[in-house]
């Protein structure tokens, strides 16, 4: 860790850690001014154990884990062959609840189930408690649907035969139509809804676990234990197409990353006045390594030893390249502002295929030099108080949609007994902001306000 922990500053303060442990924190506060900080108010704060009424809400509050779901995780790991309807845990390091729809070779065609049920939308069966063999809520998100390689299969967790209802979801999904009535589902995504992002880790977790990506896993080095470079060159030349005058220039280089791993130069890629050197991570299981700050610290090393690049792509041998781009902000130590912390090397880059790693670094990192003028728009003046009346319902009719798929009970009776006086009073805060109010301020005066 960078730092410790709140919990572990506050075990330090009163005494509970052992000596090599509390060598440590020693040492890091030593030379951290922002946890001394927060160590001297830890040692100054007046801190009281819950008393018996806080613990009584709490336990209460607590859901109770249902005996079916007890006995079904208690039961033997891979002692049988995925079925059609059954419900497994999947996954390597970390696992996932999926139902399968049908097996496919050496691999099965299976759709995610989750206990979080305000993630459905409106393309997600819903299994009600009542019905359910775990005695828990279950959701299957329909829309995402994918082949999982049947080494990934860790238990049989249930039966569950549903298989007639999540073909009436796909038909109609498949056909643009809504989910048909007898069916209990979610309600619709919208274009900004959060539950979209959840549905697209899940589809991320398991292409994971698909029969190529856990081949290219256990081959780090795709092609008898060496990078593909013919494979990475049709990738780079593909580029391209997108930008025509974009130039290529092989390399060859090493540069060990940590004890197991090691990055291969391999090319420069240059456009117009910008530089991306490409180096691949080869060695055990490289996804796990492609956010570590050794990674990143070896990023900076290539930055120092090839003085024309600006940035460097990272890949790993894998279907698309999967890539992270380090910067030279990002691959040294470093003096973060406002704060004054010293930062270590880190990889600040989310991981893309690639070509997109690239697109997307060149785009940023690439001179504007054509002049555009500025767009007119022949268009009447705004009505502020229309539009603020307008965005200040939505945001409330968002927020009581999200109650009512609340299982929190205190969450659904607050978000939904929402009305006309709150919208009033984000209205209110939001013509006061447009009138000069400071941002801060606003909140203040809505949070403030007879309505919480």
């Amino acid at each position: 860790m960078r730092h410790p922990t709140e919990s572990a500053l506050l075990s330090f303060v009163q005494g509970e850690y052992d000596s090599p442990g509390a060598a440590s924190i020693a040492a890091h506060l030593h030379s951290c001014l922002a946890c001394r900080v927060w160590e001297a108010r830890l040692r100054h704060a007046t801190m009281a154990e819950a008393d018996a009424a806080v613990t009584a809400s709490l336990t209460a509050a607590a859901q109770a884990i249902p005996e079916q779901l007890r006995h079904a995780l208690a039961g033997p790991a891979g002692t049988r062959v995925p079925a059609a309807g059954d419900v497994w845990r999947v996954g390597s390091d970390e696992a996932l609840l999926v139902w399968v729809r049908h097996l496919s070779g050496e691999s099965a065609v299976v759709i995610p189930v989750t206990l979080d049920v305000e993630q459905a939308d409106e393309y997600t069966l819903i299994v009600p408690a009542s019905e359910s063999p775990l005695g828990l809520d279950l959701a299957l998100m329909a829309t995402v649907e994918r082949h999982v390689d049947v080494g990934a299969f860790l238990q049989r967790v249930a039966s569950l035969q549903v298989g007639d209802q999540i073909t009436q979801l796909l038909a109609a999904r498949g056909d643009g139509r809504p989910p048909p009535p007898g069916l209990l589902t979610g309600s619709p995504a919208s274009g900004d809804d959060q539950r979209l992002e959840y549905r697209q880790l899940l589809a991320d977790f398991l292409a994971g676990l698909s029969p190529d990506a856990l081949r290219d896993a256990s081959l780090p080095g795709s092609r008898d234990g060496v990078v593909d470079l013919d494979r990475l060159a049709d990738t780079l030349n593909g580029l391209t197409w997108h930008r025509p005058g974009l130039e290529i220039s092989p390399l060859d280089g090493h540069l060990a990353v940590g004890p197991a791993h090691e990055l291969l130069v391999t090319a420069l890629v240059r456009d117009l006045d910008a530089t991306i050197l490409v180096a691949v991570l080869t060695g055990p299981e490289p996804g796990s390594a492609l956010r570590a700050p050794e990674l990143a610290r070896a990023g900076g090393g290539l930055l120092m030893a090839y003085q024309d690049a600006d940035d460097v792509a990272v890949a790993i041998p894998d279907e698309d390249w999967t890539a992270v781009v380090i910067t030279p902000e990002f691959g040294g130590r470093a003096i973060e502002t406002p704060s004054g912390r010293l930062a270590e090397p880190r990889v600040a880059f989310q991981p893309l295929p690639l070509a997109d790693a690239l697109l997307k670094q060149l785009d940023s990192r690439v001179t504007r030099w054509e002049q555009i003028d500025r767009v007119q728009f022949e268009r009447e003046a705004v009505d502020l108080a229309a539009l603020a009346a307008a965005v200040s319902q939505a945001a409330v009719g968002r927020a009581i949609a999200e109650g009512r798929r609340a299982r929190t009970p205190a969450k659904k009776a607050a978000y939904t007994a929402m009305d006309d006086s709150a919208v009033a009073g984000i209205r209110i805060m939001i013509e006061s902001i447009a009138a000069g109010m400071s941002p801060s301020d606003g909140v203040t005066a809505l949070l403030t306000g007879s309505r919480r």
